[in-house]
């Protein structure tokens, strides 16, 4: 497994109406065959505090969904959250973009259950359970209210068995809602994609799940 990568690139804050506010990292990110990444997001000049938060991968591509898992990581409170895993199969699928939001009506297709991943809005779908190994872990986007959104935000990219490859050729965003927010100005910060960190309940690829044969 690769470690220590680091590439500079930029972060954009996108003028919202008051009371949320959206920062995106746009730099892409490729996904390593059987290994992990992360890209980082900084956030600041915001005041108030997280009444909601929800997160878009934009322009997902991977040959084989079921491998991946996301985890967002509060580096400035070590909370963390892993909100997808298990998702879509076997069926490729290419710049799809996905929301995982609380509020969402649905959760993702689960994989070799309920058909391929597409673009939309899902509930945070872990289906294999994955969690971080040295951070608290939350249960819920809502578990990060009541906090400043400002510090460093790090989503986790893992790469759970070899032979396919993807990308998130758009980078990510986080949508906060805020209480008692002045929403700052658009700006722009670095950002490093730098170290990690994700672990998970053994998992392997059911690549052969739907022709099992039981005596």
């Amino acid at each position: 497994m690769k470690t220590g990568l680091i590439s500079a690139g930029l972060l954009s804050l996108l003028a919202v109406p008051a009371g949320a506010v959206t920062f995106t990292n746009p730099a892409p990110i490729v996904i390593p065959d059987d290994a992990e990444t992360t890209s980082d997001l900084t956030v600041a000049g915001t005041t108030g505090t997280i009444t909601g938060l929800t997160l878009t991968l934009n322009n997902l591509s991977h040959t084989f969904p079921d491998d991946l898992v996301f985890g967002l990581l509060n580096v400035t409170t070590n909370l963390g959250f892993v909100f997808m895993s298990g998702v879509g199969g076997s069926t490729g699928v290419s710049n799809v973009t996905v929301t995982f939001s609380d509020a969402a009506g649905d959760f993702a297709p689960e994989s070799f259950v309920d058909g391929a991943l597409t673009s939309g809005t899902y509930l945070p779908s872990n289906y294999y359970g994955f969690a971080f190994n040295a951070f608290d872990n939350a249960t819920a986007f809502a578990d990060f209210n009541g906090t400043s959104a400002n510090g460093l935000w790090r989503l986790y990219v893992l790469d759970t068995f070899a032979a396919d490859v993807g990308t998130v050729a758009g980078g990510w965003s986080l949508d906060f809602t805020l209480a008692n927010a002045a929403v700052p100005e658009p700006a722009t910060w670095g950002m490093m994609i730098v170290g990690f960190g994700l672990a998970g309940t053994a998992v392997r690829r059911r690549r052969q799940r739907e022709h099992a044969v039981t005596a």
